[in-house]
């Protein structure tokens, strides 16, 4: 385990000669040096700053930003002011095949400077996404009887992790003989090896697709096909290797900052994206494309399902109900996502993940059902290791 606090201590002490006789209370409110307010923690546990001492070679701005940073010491152990969107990301138990170990999220998570930044079954009335737009967009692929193709989606989260639905692996409606084999990322036109947007100025091209394949599925234990209400319709998929970040591949954020926590979300507006069909009876779409949603309440959304056999409950989100606009089956375990602003950042992440929805995809007035992914944090963090 690499020692941060020795790491740090080498770079506060030569400038700092009364280092060693600074305290602090545990989680003491504090000021970061770029003037956010935040909390004195370990230097293990603030991914920001994990981040700031792993880069090398260690820059005099990195050097003198974790001096005004150091705040104190608990024991031997060196302590930041983090700032409040990272304090959160602590120690958690992850589960080893053969052992159980506490790893920091650090180690799980990608860091908000490389996740959710985006240039710039089915989408049903959306409009063709930019080459750059979404790129933890995924494909999932699977063996069939006739062959091998895409089915589901989901979204890449860490450098080995795709979040999708637990339905895309064993749901009711997955065909007889569908076995999930592999991962695309960095997608646009399934057409097209190399795609290439033309403007009358420039011409764009994105790198090829790569495909990884998938060495462990994990849908949620408690998930039940037959359930009318599709609880816990959430899975992981973990990669064979880890994925390089470029351009057109990189993940999408999690929803862990502690006020995107307490959010219902209604009211605002969330948007899907996919390869799915472009309308109700048409044909899946090659180009990826991508559709706003108004987030609607859940006792709204209740109050439309009410007269079927589905019980909404807290662990899902409802979005559209607008004629025409909608995600559907070819968009299974996508991601419904939205901006998340704070000053000098700007970051995508997933809300919710395609459940189901009315039987007829873009039906005024019936919003499809996403399962909400605050609700499944820990879960998501249980299920994960380096």
């Amino acid at each position: 385990m690499t020692n941060y606090t020795g790491l740090l201590l080498c770079v506060i002490v030569a400038s700092v000669g009364h280092a060693q006789h600074l305290t602090a209370k545990q989680y003491d409110s504090c000021y970061t040096p770029a003037g956010d307010p935040g909390q004195c923690i370990s230097i293990r546990n603030c991914l920001e700053l994990v981040r700031v001492l792993q880069r090398r070679p260690l820059t005099n701005e990195g050097a003198a930003y974790l001096r005004s940073a150091h705040c104190g010491f608990e024991g031997l152990d060196a302590k930041v002011c983090c700032s409040l969107n990272d304090h959160d990301l602590t120690p958690t138990t992850v589960r080893d095949k053969e052992t159980t170990t506490e790893v920091p999220l650090s180690s799980l998570l990608p860091d908000k400077y490389d996740c959710g930044q985006s240039s710039a079954d089915k989408i049903v009335g959306g409009e063709v996404a930019d080459l750059f737009d979404f790129p933890w967009m995924a494909l999932i692929e699977y063996k069939r009887p006739d062959g091998y193709g895409f089915y589901c989606g989901g979204s890449l989260i860490s450098q080995r992790y795709v979040l999708t639905a637990a339905h895309c692996l064993k749901g009711n409606d997955l065909p007889s003989g569908f076995e999930v084999v592999s991962v695309r990322l960095g997608e646009y036109d399934l057409e097209t090896d190399v795609d290439c947007v033309n403007t009358p100025q420039y011409k764009t091209c994105s790198e090829p697709p790569i495909d990884v394949a998938v060495v462990e599925k994990i849908a949620h234990e408690y998930y039940n096909p037959f359930d009318p209400n599709q609880s816990n319709d959430i899975a992981l998929l973990r990669l064979a290797r880890d994925v390089p970040y470029t351009e057109f591949i990189k993940p999408i954020c999690l929803p862990v900052y502690p006020n995107l926590l307490k959010q219902t979300f209604a009211g605002t507006n969330a948007t899907v994206a996919g390869w799915g069909k472009t309308s109700e009876t048409g044909t899946d779409s090659s180009v990826k494309m991508k559709v706003t949603l108004p987030v609607q309440s859940n006792r709204d959304c209740e109050n439309v399902y009410g007269g079927t056999r589905v019980s909404l409950s807290k662990l899902q989100v409802c979005a559209g109900g607008v004629n025409g606009k909608d995600s559907c089956r070819g968009d299974s375990g996508g991601p419904l996502m939205s901006l998340y602003t704070a000053p000098g950042e700007i970051n995508w992440y997933v809300m919710g993940v395609v459940s189901f929805g009315p039987a007829k995809c873009g039906l005024n007035g019936w919003p499809g059902i996403y399962t909400r992914v605050t609700e499944y944090i820990p879960w998501i963090l249980k299920n994960m290791r380096p």
